[in-house]
């Protein structure tokens, strides 16, 4: 074929009957390319601009070193199944070179997620578990960058954890968490996590605490956390975004409420909470006029260990004083409305799927009769208002 073969220019005629110049590259990187003019003249002007761009390619070509024309060969090789050019690749590669060039390691990412989360706002719970957890994590993969990590070698750690599926998926959510923080940072192009598996869960109810637990539990508890405890079981307060939170001041026994405020609450909703009368008797010892109800944080939870332990509870599910009072509850009033109110639920075949049938109603009756032991009785009178 002539030089001045390629590209092909010919004449055509345009569907409203006048003409025009058609110069016909014919494939070029895998696309059919073609130019149309008006005139004869302008098409064979951009047909020898192309010749003579081809023409420079190819002298450029051959001024790439051997080296580079080796690397060139294997990029393309790569790129072909992918249907990328190695221009596409090298655009793409100037997007995000800082991406690519920044030597995070896993445990610089674990530490400046938690200072951030922490910075937020996040609950104590929620930062313990994420330091506990990605701390395991980060530990397994000790001066490994972020960049790394594939979905395959998530799915390979977190299948090898030796627990059940529940606490599997605990940790793939965190792991969620985590490798989404380092997208929207620009540490990472994708969350890996994404497409890991999911293990199977088998679906049981809340776990919750028997009659004879919960009496021992408040007995065996030291004075500064038994208003906590007894919130938790005869109120359904959650402890840390609700009893940590609460003031004395919040306690109404003349009303026989406690206000427990939107941005107290998980749900960011507020809700009153009825005092029930053995409640009365655990709270009126340490009534104040205001101030915390509750030790929080690692004070918390270390004298809940000991109450724990002193009274040789050795399971203890999550939430278990929450799901004890809801189990209880409906278990003793049999009404559904009053029990969803009083904890701020709003999903009734959620609740009932948690709560009901959990309990026998004469053990109901006897939680709902757990009182101290330095209480007269069993029947626990109205009580008017401290200072009243």
């Amino acid at each position: 074929m002539k030089a001045n073969a390629w590209p092909l220019i010919r004449k055509r005629k345009n569907p409203g009957g006048s003409f025009a110049w058609m110069v016909d590259c014919g494939m070029v990187n895998g696309k059919r390319t073609r130019y149309i003019f008006a005139s004869k003249q302008a098409a064979d002007t951009k047909g020898q601009q192309l010749r003579v761009q081809r023409v420079n390619e190819g002298k450029s070509a051959l001024s790439i070193s051997a080296p580079d024309r080796i690397d060139a060969e294997a990029a393309l090789a790569i790129l072909k199944p992918l249907g990328k050019t190695l221009r596409e690749a090298a655009e793409f590669f100037s997007l995000h070179v800082e991406i690519v060039d920044r030597k995070m390691l896993i445990e610089e990412l674990v530490r400046e997620l938690l200072e951030n989360k922490k910075r937020d706002g996040a609950s104590y719970r929620y930062l313990k578990d994420l330091k506990t957890r990605l701390g395991i994590f980060a530990a397994a993969f000790p001066a490994h960058e972020v960049i790394a990590f594939s979905s395959a070698q998530l799915d390979d750690w977190l299948r090898a954890l030796p627990v059940g599926g529940v606490t599997r998926n605990n940790y793939r959510r965190l792991l969620g968490v985590l490798f989404n923080y380092a997208l929207n940072r620009g540490y990472r192009l994708t969350n890996p996590v994404k497409a890991t598996s999911r293990a199977k869960e088998i679906d049981k109810p809340p776990g919750i605490l028997l009659v004879d637990q919960s009496e021992r539990l408040l007995e065996s508890a030291t004075p500064d956390i038994v208003p906590a405890l007894a919130l938790g079981l005869f109120a359904g307060l959650r402890p840390e975004s609700e009893v940590w939170k609460l003031d004395w001041s919040s306690i109404d026994f003349e009303s026989r409420l406690i206000d427990v405020a939107a941005d107290r609450t998980k749900t960011a909703k507020k809700r009153f909470v009825k005092i029930a009368d053995n409640l009365v008797q655990w709270l009126l010892p340490f009534y104040q006029k205001s101030g915390p109800i509750s030790p929080v944080g690692d004070a918390y939870f270390t004298r809940l260990q000991k109450a724990r332990t002193a009274a040789k509870i050795h399971s203890w599910p999550a939430d278990c004083l929450r799901h004890t009072f809801g189990s209880m509850h409906y278990a003793h009033h049999q009404n559904l409305g009053e029990s969803m109110a009083e904890m701020g639920h709003t999903n009734p075949q959620t609740f009932l799927k948690h709560y009901r049938e959990r309990v026998k109603p004469k053990d109901a009756a006897r939680y709902w009769q757990i009182l101290p032991p330095s209480a007269p009785g069993k029947v626990v009178p109205m009580v008017a208002a401290p200072g009243t």
